[in-house]
């Protein structure tokens, strides 16, 4: 049924329409009781056979191929299939772009089910797409991806829908296991990390009851370097775009991340079984970050009249006399939790096949604290270059006593998330004998989900933080800054002087070291005996809460008959939206004290705005022998996407109302879903034992896409006693476009021990802003593997793409990206294994630009990775 099926799709697969085999490291890889696999070739025949076997367009990854590359998550695997992209912010695999779709709007499930998600970092917005650093290579057994959907299927992807299949206790041999060691050397932090993991599976002597688990930790320090202009302007400079912030940003990061997993399964009669699935995965992220930065935007028109310019843009310059510039030292502590249960019932008899699905999954995660400090000068030099980058300053980014409280501020604050999902299915499968007929599916899925974000802020100016002690300052913030008038003031500089490798030029890389516990004492504790005092007030605007019904049917046919084979079908979803926020008076500047009586608006309200649709989903696969070597494939099916959480929560923000033009966002909560149409076609030639090529034409007519619209409002500026016009931007539906594309993939064996894997996907859209989308994307493996020793060395790359809006409103590309990986395996004995990986052997950085290639946005640096580890079966 539904999810044997599934399942059995998933076990041995290692390519599935030019799919690549992906690199995991995982402990368990050699679990499997029915299937045994002597080596890779043997898997990768398994695989194709699989693959010839499969109804619809399907990419997957298989267990036995874990290990053999250097992964540290699911994203980077999935990196190595056709027509996926992966995003390496931070050097690890975060987020993945399927076919023509960006991150939001495809799907990720763990056993067929939702894993809720809420991501750490600050400056994420709450969005549909996963986070997939919370779930370690080591949990799966296989992936798949489906690019042509069945009717069967849950809704929500324009792309494809990434399902991780975890091993099954009732599948496994009693008493085996598995354990894995790992330390990891980062380049950029020279830190070793360790790495653990383990599985053990149990069941009894008539295998009715088994119990499986599965637990992985992984440390790891992160150091990212590099160069970043923060806004780019022509305002004071028609037709010459200006660097408006520029500076030499290292970011810090301790992160702890450990996964349990476990499944128990029970067979009460030869019909029934229930399977227990449990996943808890949580990750410590505390981080910090340092930008030595110019305000290169003051001196804007004598970088336009004397600045070496390209294209339109200044690209180098240098001021003396009139410079302004601060260090910004943040830190934060935050974390990421994600755990689900879910509980399956499954009966088969000679008439039907019942399956039960009941579960719950949910996450909270985010920045709990934070605090950022700037101190400045005035006055004093600098010079730019975005040719090489470089960056230096006079004051030198080493003199503590030059960076002076007079051009600094302390802030502060708060923005946790949430996600959570109750679920309930029922699928229901008929076997049938009429023509070609085999099978009608039917079945019903309840979701429930809410989503939400806080955002608290922290003022040391606030009223009354110094309680006791006005006589020393007005508030907490003036006694602070006059007591420590400089960085060396107050042991803000103990730590010394650094050199940060980076790829930055100037003296901008060395710098007074960051210290933490100092700037935390001094915010949270106190200083020279005076206790530490903020308000804490909430920014109204940025407070939601999205609630989501959502209730879907579906009827399924499945044919067969000597040379064709398939399925059609339609899914009728209905999705009931409750999108919440404040609405409020502009008399506090958007703030509500919450701990004292200082801001608080006149007009304060709760408010929901309700949304509902309803959307029919046909689809048809088709897939047709050839002849004994080849098949022929095609599908045919209506897609949607909800918007992100974030785009249809009731927000409101806006900058300063003493500003000229101030500008506003706002989320915009009667947004329609995304919907496409898409049409596939596939040839597959088997022409040798573990040797087949294949190509696959997809097209996607969406019918529209996110747009930015403008209305103006106007809003209250309490210290002049006016009321402002603020152009306000919110996200609409526009027209849509086409996507277009081919995949192309061949695995060839030279039965040596010798292999080569390669992919490539060319995607063409009519929109040259699309999210998350490179034209071109390739992967090229060559591997070697005996009894004794396997080898593997893999490239990836994707050309450039879309990231759409800085967080300041300048459109944002990432520039082409390729990335070379290395992983080397000795087998000791039957059971024990050493291995040797190697990750981005290169040293790529990471480029991103606004609009032209001349204007730099962003230069990171995250350094090789080496890792050596041993592994045991038993």
């Amino acid at each position: 049924m539904l999810q044997r099926n599934k399942l059995s799709l998933s076990i041995g697969v290692a390519v599935l329409s030019g799919g690549l085999f992906s690199p995991l490291v995982v402990a368990q890889e050699a679990l499997f009781e029915e299937i045994t696999v002597t080596g890779i070739r043997t898997s990768l025949q398994d695989a194709m056979s699989t693959k010839r076997n499969a109804d619809n367009i399907v990419d997957a990854i298989s267990s036995e191929d874990v290990g053999k590359f250097p992964d540290k998550n699911i994203a980077e695997s999935l990196s190595r299939m056709t027509g996926v992209a992966v995003s390496r912010e931070f050097g690890e695999g975060e987020k993945v772009s399927i076919r023509g779709a960006g991150p939001d709007y495809n799907r990720t499930t763990l056993n067929g089910q939702s894993v809720a998600t809420a991501d750490w970092f600050i400056l994420d917005n709450p969005a549909r797409s996963f986070n997939f650093t919370l779930l370690p290579s080591t949990l799966i057994s296989s992936l798949e991806v489906s690019k042509s959907p069945t009717a069967s299927q849950d809704e929500g992807s324009l792309g494809g829908t990434v399902n991780v299949r975890t091993h099954r206790p009732l599948d496994l041999a009693a008493g085996e296991g598995a354990i894995a060691v790992e330390s990891i050397y980062s380049e950029t932090s020279e830190e070793m990390d360790p790495s653990i993991s383990g599985q053990y599976s149990w069941k009894n002597d008539s295998e009715t009851f088994g119990v499986l688990l599965s637990a992985t930790r992984q440390d790891r320090t992160v150091q990212r370097s590099g160069f970043e202009v923060l806004s780019w302007t022509d305002e004071a400079t028609p037709g010459i775009m200006v660097p408006g912030t520029m500076g030499a940003p290292t970011f810090y990061q301790e992160r702890e991340r450990e996964t349990y997993f476990l499944s128990a399964q029970f067979r009460a009669t030869d019909q029934l079984l229930f399977t227990l699935d449990a996943l808890d995965s949580t990750m410590s992220a505390d981080n910090m970050n340092g930008n030595w930065l110019v305000f290169s935007g003051d001196n804007a028109a004598e970088h336009a009249a004397n600045g070496e310019i390209s294209g339109s843009s200044v690209v180098a310059s240098e001021i003396t006399g009139a410079g302004r510039g601060v260090v910004n030292w943040i830190n934060r502590v935050s974390s990421s939790e994600t755990q689900s249960l879910t509980l399956t019932a499954e009966y088969e008899s000679d008439v039907f096949a019942l399956d039960v699905v009941l579960g719950s999954t949910s996450a909270e995660g985010g920045t709990y604290r934070e605090t950022s400090w700037e101190y400045g000068w005035d006055g004093g030099n600098y010079a730019f270059d975005l040719n090489a980058p470089s960056l230096s300053t006079n004051p030198a980014p080493s003199d503590a006593e030059a960076y002076t409280s007079t051009a600094g501020w302390i802030w502060g604050g708060e923005k946790p998330t949430t996600d959570e999902e109750n679920y309930f299915q029922v699928d229901l499968e008929l076997p049938v004998d009429a023509g070609a007929f085999t099978a009608i599916k039917t079945g019903i899925k309840v979701r429930n989900a809410e989503r939400t974000q806080d955002r608290i802020v922290y003022s040391w100016h606030g009223a009354d933080t110094m309680a006791g002690n006005e006589d020393l300052a007005d508030t907490y913030l003036d006694y602070i800054l006059a007591s420590c008038p400089t960085l060396a003031s107050c042991g803000l500089n103990s730590g010394g002087t650094i050199n940060i490798d980076s790829p930055v030029g100037g003296n901008a890389t060395e710098v007074i070291e960051q210290m933490r516990e100092v700037m935390e004492e001094i915010a949270f504790g106190g200083l020279n005996g005076v206790s530490a005092d903020y308000a804490i007030s909430r920014e109204l605007a940025n407070n939601w809460e999205v609630e989501e019904d959502i209730f879907a049917v579906y009827l399924q046919a499945d044919f067969e008959s000597e040379s064709f084979r398939g399925n059609f079908g339609v899914r009728y979803v209905t999705t009931d939206q409750a999108s919440s926020g404040w609405r409020f008076s502009d008399d506090s500047w958007g703030f509500d004290t919450l701990d004292r009586e200082w801001l608080a608006p006149s007009e304060l309200e709760w408010v929901t705005v309700d949304n509902k649709y309803s959307e029919f989903l046909p689809s048809v696969n088709l897939a047709y022998d050839l002849n004994e070597d080849m098949v022929l494939r095609a599908s045919a099916a209506r897609v949607m996407a909800r918007q992100n959480w974030n785009q249809i929560s009731p927000f409101e923000t806006y900058g300063a109302l003493n500003a000229p033009d101030p500008k506003g966002q706002a989320g915009n909560p009667e947004l329609k879903p995304f919907i496409a149409n898409q049409l596939d076609f596939g040839y597959e030639w088997y022409y040798g034992d573990v040797s087949a090529f294949s190509a696959t034409l997809f097209f996607k007519d969406n019918q529209s896409y996110l747009v930015q619209e403008t209305y103006t409002d106007a809003r209250y500026y309490e210290a002049d006693d006016v009321w402002v016009d603020v152009d306000f931007s919110r996200p609409a539906n526009g027209i849509g476009g086409a996507v277009s594309g081919l995949e192309l993939a061949i695995l060839h064996d030279f039965d040596n021990g010798f292999g080569l894997q390669a992919n490539y996907t060319y995607t063409d859209t009519n929109d040259d802003v699309v999210v998350g989308i490179s034209e071109n994307m390739a992967n090229l493996m060559g591997y070697f593997e005996n009894d004794t020793f396997g080898a593997r060395l893999m490239y990836n790359y994707r050309s450039e793409w879309s990231k759409g809006f800085h967080w300041n409103g300048n459109p944002l590309s990432n520039d082409a990206y390729g990335q070379w990986d290395a992983s080397f395996s000795y087998n000791i004995t039957d059971n024990a294994q050493l291995t040797f990986e190697a990750v981005n052997l290169t040293d790529e950085q990471i480029i991103e630009y606004s609009e032209d290639e001349d204007r730099l946005m962003s230069l990171y640096e995250n350094g090789r990775r080496f890792a050596i580890g041993a592994r045991y079966t038993f």
